[in-house]
């Protein structure tokens, strides 16, 4: 299941519930780095794979 989570202006208190549960929860996270505060991937819990779109080709993604 794919899920997209928007967290506001880049302010990590301003996150929804529910998309701050769905980074707690995630298996793999595929974030934009220059448009999401890397405070937030400190949600991920410790197995969570994690990478930054920026540095991807669409075949990557």
């Amino acid at each position: 299941m794919v899920h997209f989570v928007g967290a506001g202006p880049g302010a990590p208190d301003l996150i929804t519930q529910r998309g701050a549960a769905l980074l707690q929860t995630a298996d793999c996270i595929i974030y934009a780095g220059s448009l999401v505060n890397p405070v937030l991937l400190g949600l991920a819990k410790a197995d969570c794979t994690i990478y930054n779109s920026a540095k991807m080709t669409l075949e990557d993604v």
